[in-house]
């Protein structure tokens, strides 16, 4: 019998005895799959990561370390292994979380067991998997948890400078109050900046408001504008869609201009090729979309414009029209709030159907874009937690061996003493010096007693 040209390997991590043997069983039996093993909790995957699994099934919820944590473990370890949860209940935060550590999807335990097959296989490709439905809901708990996650590594000191801009101080006023230079200030600006995932004060100091991390009773930086409560009452419930054109091509939004007036409910009230004036027609337009071109002339792009209006608390809904395909351009995009994505290759009629969309309240982004988005948003959690100079995160058992390999054991004596085998003991000093970012014994030792990790006598 002809053997797969691919077998992709499954290491399995479930603490309920009856379903972790019924999903072994039926892996075992797939020509194209190879079970490299079966673990209790996060430990026992670490150890077994020597064997060099692709996919890994792990439970979400585990006693001890959790199916996240130890997510992010084996991530750490191994970065090119797929890490698919295993979910007895779907909660979009816990999930979103997961992603966030470095998982490709997650799959419900009670999907037949052939649904989880499929995933396997899916990940391995390397693809995002998790029922279509749950994308979109899933990305907003990524959105909202970004800034949060941010928040968290600003150090004491950018707090207090971060609070200062919220009460509308200048660099120099910081700076004379908390006697440091103004470069220093400068400097601890930047560093928010890149830790809220910001590219302004003003929405550095906007999320530090949302968050409850400084007080709003001074305005600040924050734009002042008309709720849209306070605007004129539409004289009719029909009146037709206001659709504000931004694009530098001329063929382009005269052909827009045409499939509006042959769109009922949608007309075209402005058009602009650049962003200069784009922010103060929003204003005085008000129109209910902006049909709007990434690449534009002139210093202000299209998602500084987004980014904007959003920040102003404009209320207007903003479509995405672009040539730019790439994962940063979309993911850019979705974290500036946009209600979709679209590209110039769509079609003038697509355009059309995805502006009225829009005005319905609808979102349009192909599942594909929310899948992208979800992968860039989990690859920039993992450097941000990469960049964070946080302690290496070693096992208590890693550090077990790591101890008694200070006291000039071997790997046999090691495993002697913790009734492991040889084998395993190796594979816990591997991922003890991935962690630490060394390469032999003498350096995992100078570096873990260095962090504290471990006492040398």
């Amino acid at each position: 019998m002809e053997q797969p040209s691919r077998i992709t390997r499954v290491l399995v991590v479930d603490d309920h005895e009856v379903f972790s043997e019924a999903l072994e069983l039926f892996l075992g039996r797939q020509p194209d799959v190879r079970l490299v093993g079966s673990a209790r909790d996060a430990d026992e995957a670490m150890a077994l990561l020597g064997k060099e699994p692709n996919v890994v099934l792990m439970d979400l919820d585990m006693p001890g370390t959790d199916g996240i944590e130890a997510t992010r473990r084996i991530r750490d370890a191994a970065p090119d292994v797929k890490v698919v949860l295993l979910t007895g209940v779907e909660r979009p935060d816990a999930i979103a979380e997961a992603l966030s550590a470095g998982a490709c999807g997650y799959v419900p335990k009670s999907r037949a067991v052939d649904e989880v097959l499929d995933v396997v296989r899916r990940a391995a490709a390397g693809e995002i998997v998790m029922p279509e439905s749950d994308l979109a809901s899933v990305l907003e708990q990524l959105r909202g948890s970004l800034g949060e996650d941010g928040l968290a590594r600003v150090t004491p000191r950018e707090t207090q400078v971060l609070q200062a801009l919220a009460a509308g101080e200048t660099a120099a006023q910081i700076a004379a109050s908390l006697g440091i230079s103004a470069f220093t200030v400068q400097s601890h600006v930047k560093s928010i900046h890149a830790k809220l995932g910001v590219h302004s004060t003003t929405e550095a100091v906007t999320l530090a408001w949302r968050l409850g991390l400084a007080p709003t009773n001074r305005l600040g930086l924050m734009a002042t504008v008309r709720s849209p409560a306070e605007g004129p009452s539409p004289t009719t419930t029909h009146a037709p869609a206001r659709v504000l054109v931004i694009e530098d091509h001329p063929l382009l939004r005269s052909i827009i201009r045409i499939a509006c007036e042959q769109t009922p409910g949608l007309e075209m009230v402005g058009e602009l090729d650049n962003g200069s004036s784009a922010l103060e027609t929003c204003r005085k337009l008000a129109p209910d979309v902006v049909l709007l071109d990434l690449s534009l002339p002139g210093k202000l792009q299209g998602l500084d414009l987004a980014r904007a209006i959003r920040r102003e608390g404009l209320p207007v809904k903003i479509l995405i029209l672009t040539a730019r395909t790439d994962e940063e351009a979309l993911f850019e995009s979705v974290i500036a709030g946009v209600e979709g994505y679209l590209e110039k290759t769509s079609g003038v009629r697509v355009i059309a159907d995805a502006l009225s969309r829009v005005v319905r309240g609808e979102r349009i982004f192909t599942q594909a874009q929310m899948r992208g988005a979800v992968v860039e948003l989990s690859r920039r959690a993992r450097q941000a937690r990469g960049e964070t100079g946080a302690q290496p995160d070693l096992s208590a058992r890693e550090i077990e061996v790591l101890e008694h390999a200070a006291r000039g054991f071997t790997v046999g004596q090691i495993a002697t003493r913790l009734v492991l085998s040889p084998r395993t003991v190796e594979t816990h000093l591997g991922n003890a010096y991935r962690k630490l970012g060394v390469r032999n014994r003498v350096q995992a030792l100078a570096r873990a007693s260095g962090l504290g990790l471990i006492r040398i006598d």
